[in-house]
């Protein structure tokens, strides 16, 4: 029954990320934390999840729409505040309850944002 519902989180992100860009911190991380997953163990589940699999079908369908100088630089960015971020974690400088603090106040401000600008 975990399996199914591992691949119905996988099926609603995928879902996700095709329609709107947006899965592996909005949707994918409440969703492994609430199936029993720690943070920690979410997270990684994210990277590995983004790291190819994921991003093939969506850069395939949207090939004809990809800037590639701004895409770049966002990735090298990423590429550094990934590396950064999961090394504040390793070094424990960022424990679980400041990660839990944290993810609640992207959703929360980000759930703010959409609602006022864009319902």
């Amino acid at each position: 029954m975990i399996t199914l519902l591992y691949f119905i989180i996988g099926c609603i992100t995928g879902i996700s990320m095709g329609v709107i860009g947006i899965g592996a911190g909005l949707i994918t991380m409440p969703l492994l934390i609430l199936s029993g997953l720690t943070i920690k163990q979410s997270v990684a589940a994210i990277m590995v999840m983004q790291l190819l699999p994921q991003s093939i079908p969506g850069v395939i369908n949207y090939k004809d729409h990809i800037v590639w100088i701004p895409t770049a630089l966002v990735i090298l960015g990423s590429i550094f505040g990934i590396w950064l971020g999961s090394h504040m974690v390793k070094i424990g400088f960022l424990n679980e309850d400041i990660l839990y603090q944290i993810i609640t106040v992207f959703l929360f401000i980000s759930s703010i944002y959409f609602y006022f600008n864009h319902c």
